[in-house]
C-alpha cells in the first residue's frame, strides 16, 4: 500500500459534474425573457403615452369599478384618428400585461364576439391626478424627456441656455432639474447613483455628463444669467432656477 505521503503527492482528480440540462420550455421562457429585456423601453413609452392622453384620469372620472373599452377611451380623449381605438387598445394591453391596469372581456355584437374593457389596478391611481393634481406622471416625463443639460456638452448647453435667456422676460427664470456631482466623491448611495449616470452619459451621449454645483454656475453665468437658486432636493435631483 502507498504511504500517506505518497497518497498526498498525487493530486486529486475532480470530475466536473455535467451541467443541469434545461427543458425546452425553460429554454423558450429564457428566450422570451431576453426579448422582453430587449424591448423594455416600450413599457415606459407606453405608460407615458397613456398618462399624456389622460387615460388614467378618464377611467377614474367614471367612478370606482369603472370599465371602459378602448373605443370609449378614445372617444373621451377627443381624437379624430379612426385608428385611435386600435392604437389605445394595443397600448393598454401592454400595460395590462404588467398589471398597470386590469382587463376583462364583455360580450359584443349580440354575444357573438367579445370586447376588452380596462379598469384600475392597485397601482393605477399613482398615474392619474389625485384631488390636488399630483401624480407620478411628471416624474416619468422627467426620466423620458426633461433631463436636458446632462445630455449635452458645455458648448451645446451654453447655446441652449443663451436662447432661453433671450426668450424670457427680465424677471423670467429657467427651471432645471438635474443631479449634482459633489466636488469630492464619497461612498453614499446617492453619489454612487449619480457617478454611474455620469459614466453612462460619457459612453452613450458624446459630450454628455453630470455636473457639479460649480459647473452649473459656470453654465448659468456663461449664458448671461445672474445665478442659480436651489429650490428643492427630491429623489437625488435638484430643482434649480437660473435667474436673470
Amino acid at each position: 500500500m502507498a504511504s500517506s505521503l505518497e497518497r498526498k503527492s498525487h493530486p486529486k482528480i475532480n470530475h466536473a459534474e455535467p451541467e443541469d440540462e434545461i427543458t425546452k420550455e425553460e429554454e423558450e421562457e429564457s428566450f422570451c425573457y431576453a426579448m422582453q429585456l430587449v424591448g423594455s423601453t416600450a413599457l415606459s413609452m407606453s405608460l407615458q403615452s397613456a398618462i399624456k392622453l389622460g387615460v388614467f384620469d378618464i377611467i377614474a372620472r367614471e367612478g370606482p369599478g369603472a370599465k371602459l373599452s378602448s373605443s370609449e377611451i378614445a372617444a373621451k380623449i377627443g381624437t379624430k384618428n379612426p385608428e385611435a381605438p386600435m392604437m389605445v387598445d394595443r397600448i393598454l394591453r401592454l400595460l395590462t400585461s404588467y398589471s398597470v391596469l386590469n382587463c376583462s372581456a364583455v360580450a359584443a355584437n349580440g354575444g357573438s364576439d367579445f370586447q376588452r374593457v380596462y379598469s384600475f389596478a392597485p397601482v393605477s391611481k399613482y398615474f392619474g391626478n389625485d384631488e390636488e393634481g399630483v401624480s407620478l406622471g411628471p416624474v416619468l416625463t422627467l426620466i423620458q424627456d426633461k433631463w436636458i443639460l446632462h445630455d449635452w456638452s458645455d458648448e451645446h448647453c451654453l447655446k441652449l441656455l443663451k436662447n432661453c435667456y433671450k426668450a424670457i422676460p427680465d424677471n423670467g427664470k429657467v427651471i432645471v432639474v438635474e443631479a449634482l456631482l459633489p466636488a469630492m466623491p464619497d461612498t453614499s448611495t446617492a453619489v454612487k447613483s449619480t457617478s454611474q449616470l455620469d459614466v453612462i452619459m460619457m459612453t452613450q451621449n458624446p459630450g454628455g455628463k453630470e455636473r457639479s454645483e460649480q459647473e452649473f454656475m459656470a453654465l448659468a453665468t456663461g449664458a448671461g444669467f445672474s445665478g442659480i437658486r436651489y429650490e428643492c432636493f427630491v429623489c437625488n435631483f435638484w430643482v434649480m432656477e437660473f435667474f436673470k
